[in-house]
């Protein structure tokens, strides 16, 4: 059965991994020292290398030749564990396998030790997929394994993974593979499996693949599926993409302001099943490459290219960058727009139509603008110091401060010389500044007693206790929040009288809560943040039912046997 490229040619030591060195030196010197961590993160977009380099440290850590970092590939470790005979390497795909039932039953299984490797290894790919109950599942085991047990964790998105797993971890991030990286493995490869692979071809698939290696090998898979001899036209056709002699094209009719000859560019592409989006982007590119040529030493900065089109770029190093940077964001634009669900083929029309109508239509508007303006204000603010100047209480204003500060100046007569001032204090700071008046007839002081109305509310009334309708309310926020109070609490019922919120609830945890303030004050919390009111709580107890039936007086039970008709006869002896 005929493997694919990617499976076949799949890194077996850490020698053949490409572009992460800094990542395959680190682990190669914990292995040398024999300082092994008991849980890894690697985390980085597809293709980068993440489950590689986990499958080849578990061979590593458990390999019985320890003369060198890398696994041997030739004991009965290694190759028990390549064909899938070795149990004690467990990988789980998270994406299926993300509820808490399947944490739990991993978490079981830690406890055993490994039939006969030195390491158990659980190797969870796509771990930001597990449910937050399944992250709170693995919390503790990965907090405190055994001796004998090493996780790998691999994600593509490390802002979905909680930082209580994250702080528990050594993080490894896998950059993109540089394309001169990716061009020189595929070279290798093709010339393993007889294939005749350009250089050329080579530098486009790996520009194509944007940094995964893994997708370079698809690509390479294809184009050897049609044809032995892979050069650049054969990529590009199963590619979808265009040749670059056209971008360059569609910038010279761009710059010319020649909107008809770019567009029928575009629609001769589109009639060969160009993928409009892929275009847009290399559009894109293709401009940051003029921008950056019109740089001093930028032609250094240009990478994945042909010497015919750095050449070609060399040409066009007087291109202006103030419209390189206006078609960058126009294209960028229209990706955005693309991915919206748009017409993907107007989208791109559209920037290009913008690109050709001259920006200077529009520029002597903004500078003319401005122009008017500058006069227009002086004027405005001429008139104001104008109003200033005539109202004069303004000047006489820190006259006033100084009989403040000194007691022996006369206090009458700053209210009257300087009214608004006292008029915008707050009420509780004019008995300060003129305390004189508390002695005459007028009622001052009882003035500032007005604000008084802050009259304490009369404390709740306790009233039968009721279902308290808030609580699947807290509960359920206990269950995403807070994992050891609902572990308590689920299934519970709560009843409220007004001022107390009682709940069902265990003899032990009813002690623990007693005991623990901060537990209270949690749950206390919880349950203001639901219902908005702030309760006490308790416990919950069934009223208990008294199984003595109540003694019957002997009046009554005389009354009622005469009712029956008994002659009854009371002797006193």
């Amino acid at each position: 059965m005929y493997r694919a490229l990617y499976r076949k040619w799949r890194p077996q030591r850490f020698a053949d991994v490409v572009g992460q060195t800094a990542i395959v030196t680190a682990l190669q010197n914990q292995i040398s020292a024999g300082r092994i961590g008991h849980a890894y993160l690697f985390t980085g977009t597809r293709g980068t290398g993440k489950t590689t380099c986990a499958k080849i440290f578990a061979k590593a850590v458990n390999c019985l030749d320890t003369s060198s970092p890398d696994p041997c590939g030739e004991c009965e470790i290694c190759k028990g564990i390549d064909s899938g005979s070795v149990m004690d390497i467990i990988e789980m795909d998270a994406a299926s396998n993300n509820g808490v039932d399947d944490i739990r039953d991993l978490r079981d299984e830690v406890a055993y030790l490994p039939s006969v490797c030195k390491y158990k290894v659980y190797i969870i790919d796509e771990v930001h997929m597990l449910s937050t109950a399944a992250f709170n599942a693995l919390l503790k085991t990965m907090e405190e394994p055994p001796e004998h047990v090493i996780f790998i964790l691999a994600t593509t998105e490390v802002q979905k993974v909680p930082v209580t797993i994250l702080s528990r971890c050594q993080r490894y991030d896998f950059t993109r593979i540089t394309a001169d990286d990716i061009a020189g493995r595929l070279l290798y490869v093709a010339g393993q499996e007889k294939i005749e692979l350009d250089e050329n071809a080579a530098q486009l698939i790996g520009r194509l693949a944007d940094g995964a290696m893994r997708d370079a090998l698809s690509i390479l898979d294809t184009c050897a599926g049609v044809d032995n001899h892979v050069d650049e036209a054969l990529v590009r056709r199963m590619a979808g993409v265009t040749d670059r002699g056209y971008l360059f094209e569609i910038s010279d009719a761009i710059a010319a302001g020649d909107s008809v000859t770019a567009l029928e560019k575009i629609a001769e592409l589109r009639q060969q099943s160009v993928d409009m989006r892929r275009l847009c982007m290399e559009l894109a590119g293709h401009y940051r490459n003029l921008m950056l040529c019109a740089l001093p030493g930028g032609t250094s900065l240009l990478t994945g290219i042909s010497p015919e089109e750095e050449a070609a770029y060399t040409q066009r190093r007087d291109f202006p960058q103030r419209e390189a940077i206006r078609a960058v964001n126009a294209f960028g634009s229209a990706l955005e727009k693309m991915s919206r669900g748009t017409d993907q083929r107007i989208e791109l029309e559209l920037a290009v139509f913008s690109l050709t109508q001259p920006e200077t239509a529009a520029a002597p508007v903004i500078i003319q603008q401005p122009a008017p303006a500058a006069p227009a204000a002086p004027q405005a603010f001429a008139s104001a110091p104008r109003a200033y100047t005539a109202a004069p209480p303004v000047q006489s204003a820190p006259s006033v401060v100084p009989p403040v500060v000194q007691p022996q100046s006369v206090p009458a007569a700053a209210p009257d010389d300087v009214p608004p001032p006292i008029d915008d204090d707050p009420p509780f700071l004019q008995p300060e500044l003129k305390p004189a008046p508390q002695q005459t007839p007028a009622p001052v002081p009882p003035a500032p007693a007005a604000p008084a109305p802050r009259k304490a509310e009369p404390p709740r009334q306790a009233g039968p206790l009721e279902p308290f309708a808030f609580w699947p309310a807290v509960l359920a926020d206990l269950e995403e929040n807070d994992a050891m109070l609902i572990s308590f609490l689920r299934g519970t019922r709560a009843y409220c009288d007004g001022k107390r919120v009682l709940f069902e609830c265990s003899d032990a945890f009813r002690d623990y809560i007693r005991n623990n303030r901060e537990v209270s004050k949690r749950l206390k919390e919880t349950i203001y943040r639901v219902s908005r009111t702030k309760y006490s709580i308790g416990p919950y107890e069934e009223p208990k039912t008294d199984d003595t039936t109540a003694a019957v007086s002997l009046d009554e039970t005389l009354h009622t046997m005469q009712a029956l008709g008994v002659d009854l006869k009371i002797v006193d002896k």
